[in-house]
C-alpha cells in the first residue's frame, strides 16, 4: 500500500462567456500540487503546511481538508491523512483555486488508498470542499479540475465532457487585485432583455456545435458574452483597453475568467498568443498594476498523481 502520493491539479476557467455557471475547462498551466501522506490516526486529516498562499490550516476551514475528509469518511476512515499544499493557483484569481485544491485532495486520497473510484465518482466529494469556498455546489470549476478537458454542467447536475476546440491557445492575464465572488454576483441584473437571452442561447448552441464539428475558430468567434461580462468588466481595471489590445493582436475571443479579475484571450496560433501576451504585459506595466501572465492550452487531463 502507498504511504505517500504527490498530486498535480489544474487551474480552470469557468463560464467561458457563453456558458455562465455551466461551462468550464482545465488548463495545462498554472496548476498546483498536493502531497498527501498516510498516518495511523484513523479519520483524522491534518494540514501541516501551505506554500504560496495564506490559508487556514484548520481542516474544517480548508477546502482541501474538507474534501479529503469527506472522501476518507465515505471509505470507512481506514487511516489518517497528513497534507501539504503548494498553491500556484492564487486564491481570488478567478482561475478556480479552491476547485484545484478540492480536486487534488480527492484524487490524492483515491490514489493513496487505492480505492479505485472513477473520476466522475470523486466529484461529489470535491464539491463538499468547493461548497466551503463558494457557498454553493457549482461544478463548473470542480468538474474540469477532476476530469480535464471542456465540461458542460447540466441544470439537473449531469456532467458531460465536450470535445475540446481545436487549435486554441489561451492567454491568461491575472491582475493582482481581489474581487470577491459575492461582489461579482451582486453587480448582475435579476432580469435581462429577451432579445439578449435569445441571442445568448443561439451563441451557446453554435459554440457547442462548433466544438463537436472540430471547428475551433467558429467556436471562439461565437463566444460573445451579452449577459454577464458587460456588468462585471467595470470591476477589472483597464478592461476596455485590455480587450481592445487583444482584438487588435488577432485574438478571437476575450472574456472574464470566472468572477475575475483574470481574463482569458483566445488565439488560434502561438504567434498571435505571444503578441497578445506582449501587449497585455505592456498595459499592466504602464499602469503599474502587478500581474501574472500565462500562455497555455486546455488540459485534456484533470488532477492526477505525479512522480
Amino acid at each position: 500500500m502507498k504511504d505517500r502520493v504527490r498530486i498535480w491539479a489544474p487551474a480552470t476557467v469557468a463560464n467561458l462567456n457563453v456558458g455562465f455557471d455551466a461551462l468550464g475547462c482545465a488548463l495545462n498551466e498554472p496548476g498546483e500540487e498536493l502531497i498527501i501522506r498516510r498516518t495511523e490516526e484513523a479519520g483524522i486529516v491534518r494540514i501541516v503546511n501551505i506554500e504560496g498562499a495564506e490559508l487556514d490550516l484548520a481542516t474544517e476551514n480548508n477546502v482541501a481538508g474538507v474534501a479529503a475528509k469527506s472522501l476518507l469518511s465515505a471509505l470507512g476512515n481506514p487511516c489518517g491523512l497528513e497534507m501539504e499544499l503548494i498553491k500556484k493557483v492564487k486564491p481570488g484569481s478567478g482561475l478556480g483555486s479552491s476547485a484545484s485544491s478540492a480536486a487534488g485532495a480527492v484524487v490524492g486520497v483515491n490514489a493513496l488508498l487505492e480505492a479505485g473510484l472513477r473520476p466522475d465518482e470523486l466529484i461529489p466529494f470535491a464539491l463538499d470542499g468547493e461548497e466551503l469556498a463558494s457557498g454553493a455546489r457549482h461544478a463548473d470549476n470542480v468538474a474540469p479540475a477532476v476530469l480535464g478537458g471542456l465540461v458542460l454542467n447540466g441544470p439537473d447536475g449531469t456532467i458531460k465532457q465536450i470535445p475540446v476546440p481545436q487549435g486554441w491557445y489561451m492567454v491568461l492575464l491575472h491582475p493582482q487585485i481581489t474581487i470577491r465572488t459575492s461582489e461579482a454576483r451582486a453587480v448582475l441584473p435579476d432580469v435581462v432583455p429577451l432579445k439578449d437571452a435569445v441571442r445568448q442561447n443561439a451563441l451557446f448552441a453554435t459554440f457547442l456545435a462548433a466544438c463537436y464539428e472540430g471547428n475551433g475558430a467558429e467556436a471562439a468567434l461565437n463566444m460573445e458574452d451579452l449577459l454577464v461580462g458587460p456588468h462585471r468588466q467595470r470591476l477589472i481595471p483597464h478592461f476596455d483597453k485590455i480587450r481592445t489590445a487583444s482584438i487588435e493582436s488577432g485574438v478571437r475571443a476575450v472574456g472574464i475568467a470566472g468572477s475575475g479579475p483574470s481574463s482569458f484571450h483566445i488565439a488560434l496560433n502561438r504567434e498571435d498568443a505571444q503578441s497578445i501576451a506582449s501587449k497585455l504585459s505592456g498595459i499592466m506595466n504602464e499602469a503599474s498594476v502587478p500581474f501574472e501572465l500565462y500562455i497555455t492550452e486546455i488540459s485534456l487531463q484533470g488532477a492526477r498523481e505525479i512522480s
